[in-house]
């Protein structure tokens, strides 16, 4: 299967260069494995308002309800630099497919991983936040995957994580290329199942906006709002079975009484976890095969990102 290509912003210390504080890099083997199938644009916020490798540390502390950033070696606020990078950075920004950001970070950290603090000296604790180039770039791109390296430890998150940027990568290319609502109509075909698991409510509306749509450019602009949005929650237990229900019928009339019971049993085991989804895909995947079934053949379902990834 051939991929798209994402384009993804990338802490500059994510993608192996020299410019944490302490003028050391990031080493995570799974980023290394991903940024190679990505087109990346790093980026250092401390880096780029000015501040050297090494250098002192920089924390975040409350001024009220008002979030700073600022350096307690030189007492130097940082904030209003910060926050001016961030705008022309990201008023600047290509068309990009997501966003992978260095955990715990006063600037980058996504996840609410971030210690802040009551006083400009960091003496007294106050609660994990977001980094202040993170919130913007959340701010801006709602609709885009922000993560950071921590985060995709975690199986569902970095899975989520994958298939919206690839998903969001192919869309890009896509529409880069395609001139016609019948290209727009067969786009929509092949990840009909993908979407029907995250959102089966967005689905049905894509479908409708495809068919009735005849202003191509429009559709566009609408159909890309929607499928981004659709991908934009992970897909629970219940969508998966149902998932798997609606592709199991394209194949059930030719399947025999056993099969069927096997296909039963398993999606049971699913649901009470002892079965993977990946082993209900593979079977709904061969029995593609052997049935010549070209319209499951073909969905992205089966192989959203390079199965290298896992």
């Amino acid at each position: 299967m051939k991929y798209p290509t994402p384009k993804l912003v990338v802490s500059a210390c994510l993608a192996g260069h020299f410019v944490r504080y302490d003028g050391g890099t990031v080493k995570d083997p799974f980023v290394e494995k991903l940024l190679n199938y990505c087109q990346i644009l790093p980026v250092c916020p401390e880096v780029s308002i000015g501040l050297g490798v090494p250098r002192s540390k920089v924390m975040l502390y409350w001024k009220g309800e008002e979030l700073r950033l600022i350096q307690p070696s030189s007492g130097k606020d940082l904030t209003e630099e910060m926050l001016s990078f961030a705008n022309s950075f990201l008023n600047e920004l290509e068309e990009v497919d997501g966003f992978l950001l260095k955990g715990k970070s006063p600037s980058c950290g996504v996840s609410n991983s971030t210690l802040s603090y009551k006083d400009p000296e960091g003496k007294t604790f106050s609660h994990r936040t977001k980094g202040l180039f993170a919130r913007k770039i959340l701010e801006r791109f709602e609709d885009l995957p922000v993560e950071d390296e921590k985060r995709l430890k975690d199986d569902r998150i970095r899975e989520h994580f994958l298939i919206r940027l690839f998903s969001i990568a192919r869309l890009r290319e896509f529409i880069s290329s395609a001139r016609s609502i019948s290209e727009l109509m067969e786009f929509h075909r092949i990840n009909k199942y993908l979407l029907m698991l995250h959102s089966q409510t967005k689905l049905k509306e894509m479908g409708r906006l495809v068919a009735s749509s005849k202003n191509f450019e429009q559709a566009i602009r609408e159909y890309s709002k929607l499928f981004k949005l659709a991908l934009k929650k992970s897909p629970s237990k219940g969508q998966y079975i149902n998932t798997f229900i609606h592709m199991y019928g394209h194949l059930s009339s030719r399947l025999n009484p056993k099969e069927k019971g096997h296909f039963a049993e398993l999606v049971v085991g699913f649901n009470n976890g002892f079965v993977d989804k990946e082993t209900i895909l593979e079977l709904l995947r061969n029995w593609s095969f052997r049935f010549e079934e070209e319209y499951l053949q073909t969905q992205t379902i089966f192989e959203p990102y390079p199965k290298e990834l896992n």
